[in-house]
């Protein structure tokens, strides 16, 4: 697209956005241009709406809600799970909506991370967001390893990204697993996801990739890739709310395996109130489920998802590339010269 400077051409590239009603859809801090949707989405209308649902038919179903209501509370998670499935290029019960991100990260590398012999060590890099780091050093920990030999870290040849070369290059007989992030937070490097997993795979790693700073902005292709896992937060650019549940993705392959942190909630739902003393995984992605859904923290994602959806991911992804080529125009032609370089 060719950019031009002046105000009628962005209000023309406004008249002409497919998107731009649903900016009335959402809640916007008055005097202010938002910019931090990367850390905390904003309030839209129509996350608002499905909380208030949500309260209301607390209000009047009680425990009644468990099974009654326009969608009951026992399989809202996998019902969200299936809503956000086609954005991330999943199959239907491949994702569900559960847990905090680090707690969903804990799960499931504490299912998929089996050292066995010298094939022992698990691939990270160092820019990977902090958190991620301390789950893993802890799994290798409770695995009977030390952190210091067994979690291998790519380095940043400039400290902002990583080359998907020297990644590769670390996948060594060694690894048995590998977690990367979809995007460096620092830079903004998006990751190929696609060839990582088949890297990944040609040597016998399992991988997985923290998808918290693409979800809701970058079309993912999960199962067409075969990537084994993958979880991210929804309270950034899915606009589910602070501190918002988060997602997990397991591939249908490992349906079968038993989760390493097994919970009631990622039980048989057939069986779940007999109450059995043995785990009876509900062989899906609803298996790595640990305690009952957070109801209150989980019904604005449900609006957000609903949003998204209508809206189309590869739209979203279209105006981004669109409106970030139109920001680096306008800084080439009227701030690259004096008093700005």
């Amino acid at each position: 697209m060719e950019f031009k400077l002046g105000e009628d051409f962005a209000l023309e590239m406004d008249a002409k956005d497919p998107l731009v009603g649903f900016k009335d859809r959402f809640y916007h801090l008055e005097g202010s241009i938002y910019m931090d949707g990367n850390s905390l989405g904003l309030m839209s209308k129509d996350a608002e709406k499905t909380l208030l649902r949500l309260i209301e038919e607390w209000k009047v179903l009680g425990i009644k809600g468990w099974g009654e209501g326009e969608i009951p509370w026992i399989s809202y998670a996998d019902e969200l799970g299936n809503l956000q499935a086609p954005l991330v290029g999943a199959e239907e019960n491949e994702c569900v909506v559960t847990g905090g991100t680090t707690v969903n990260l804990h799960t499931l590398v504490s299912t998929f991370y089996k050292p066995e012999g010298k094939k022992k060590k698990i691939l990270a890099d160092e820019l990977n967001f902090p958190s991620d780091l301390y789950a893993l050093s802890a799994q290798i920990r409770l695995k009977g390893g030390d952190p210091d030999e067994d979690l291998v870290l790519v380095k940043s040849r400039d400290g902002m990204t990583i080359e998907e070369e020297d990644i590769i290059a670390a996948m060594t007989d060694e690894v048995q697993l590998a977690l990367l992030p979809s995007i460096y937070y620092k830079s903004g490097q998006l990751l190929d996801m696609g060839r990582m997993t088949e890297e990944a795979h040609k040597r016998g790693i399992i991988v997985g990739f923290d998808c918290s700073h693409s979800t809701g902005v970058v079309p993912h292709h999960f199962s067409k890739w075969g990537s084994d896992f993958a979880f991210w937060c929804n309270y950034k650019y899915m606009n589910g709310g602070p501190g918002s549940t988060g997602s997990i993705y397991v591939n249908k392959k490992h349906w079968d395996e038993m989760p390493g942190m097994a919970g009631w909630f990622g039980n048989n739902r057939s069986t779940m109130f007999e109450m059995r003393q043995k785990f009876d995984s509900a062989g899906s992605a609803t298996a790595w489920q640990i305690g009952t859904t957070t109801m209150l923290s989980t019904a604005p994602i449900e609006g957000s998802l609903r949003m998204m959806r209508e809206a189309g991911i590869e739209n979203i992804r279209e105006k981004s590339l669109k409106i970030t080529g139109y920001l680096m125009y306008l800084i080439d032609e009227m701030l690259s010269g004096e008093p700005y370089n």
